[in-house]
């Protein structure tokens, strides 16, 4: 492994703009390298590569990249495997994860784009160490309706429409049961005539609105999304949370990965459960009341469950898509009162 002294970029991968392309290219070290790992001779080719093909990750891979790959070669695994052992820990003692996985993503993409060949590839990934994260214990995810009401209360922020926008992200994820992700994009860029054309689109009655709005979620742009799969078709949430969107839309604040972390948002994070169990408590809350509350419930009722939560295709039951969106809707309108009286979270 041979330190070539490159000049690291001068910005922050994770929050501002790429380096100019005469910081990546720079220096008789950086021009014509026949190094096999050589990622300041590829980053900037790479961050396209990345952001094309794991979107989601692209930042988090170009971050640590930047941070630990950046001025260094290699030629062969041990000259990598030098480079890898010298990544330190995290902050909780940890290897880091996330840095190896950047690694093996720029190996991936080495082999993509033909500079090494795939048995080389097996060989540099041989000295990257396979960090796999444990299941978590069943015990680990109950959360109850009482849980999710001490983490809306438990919202800081620095201004009112902070604290406003806060708790409706996490009364969004337990009524919709729908990702983080498409949570924020829905608030990001609601729009309430969507409702409207929802409703006609798909053949709704007109005094549902009493009761729920119907968002199409197709309508919403998710960037950070390769593919289509595994995507909310349809948000559905209580009437009274249409207004509160409204409110926050005209407040011009912006949700942001970074911004809705439980660390950021709440004044005691630790005491708290993973809001990703928002969305188990809707499926399992859903699952265990749709037969005894909806009026002639379809047999495989739960389909349609998985189905408002994007965790089932849109085709799903053998049915067409239209069917699906008019039966998940009815589902939530008959559970809806039911789902406001078990969290008691709207007016929290």
């Amino acid at each position: 492994m041979v330190d070539f002294g490159e000049r690291r970029p001068s910005v922050d991968a994770m929050t501002k703009s790429e380096p100019e392309t005469q910081d990546v290219f720079t220096g008789k070290a950086l021009i014509d390298s026949t190094a096999k790992i050589h990622y300041g001779r590829d980053r900037e080719e790479y961050a396209k590569w990345v952001k094309r093909e794991t979107p989601s990750l692209a930042r988090d891979y170009i971050y640590k990249l930047n941070k630990y790959l950046w001025g260094k070669k290699a030629n062969t695994p041990e000259e990598l495997r030098r480079i890898v052992e010298s990544i330190p820990p995290t902050s909780s003692g940890r290897p880091d994860r996330r840095a190896y996985l950047a690694i093996r993503s720029y190996i991936n993409f080495l082999v993509a784009t033909g500079r090494i060949r795939k048995s080389e590839a097996i060989d540099f990934k041989a000295v990257i160490p396979n960090i796999r994260t444990n299941a978590r214990p069943e015990s680990e995810k109950v959360i109850s309706a009482e849980d999710i009401r001490e983490v809306i209360k438990d919202v800081k922020g620095s201004r009112p429409e902070v604290i406003h926008a806060r708790k409706l992200y996490l009364k969004l994820l337990a009524f919709t049961g729908l990702r983080a992700d498409e949570v924020r994009e829905l608030m990001n860029q609601f729009d309430p005539r969507v409702i409207d054309d929802t409703f006609k689109a798909f053949g709704l009655p007109e005094e549902w609105k009493e009761k729920i709005a119907v968002y199409d979620m197709e309508r919403v742009k998710l960037p950070q999304r390769k593919h289509q799969t595994k995507r909310g078709y349809i948000a559905v949430f209580p009437a009274e949370l249409v207004e509160d969107l409204k409110k926050f839309k005209e407040s011009g604040y912006k949700l942001r990965k970074d911004n809705t972390y439980k660390r950021t948002m709440l004044n005691n994070p630790t005491r708290h459960k993973d809001l990703a169990l928002f969305r188990k408590w809707f499926q399992n809350f859903m699952n265990d009341n749709v037969m005894s509350t909806v009026p002639n419930p379809p047999a495989d009722a739960w389909h349609l469950i998985e189905f408002l939560q994007g965790r089932a295709p849109k085709n799903v039951g053998g049915r067409n898509y239209r069917w699906n969106v008019q039966n998940a809707a009815r589902i939530y309108y008959y559970m809806v009162d039911k789902l406001k009286e078990e969290l008691g979270i709207l007016e929290v």
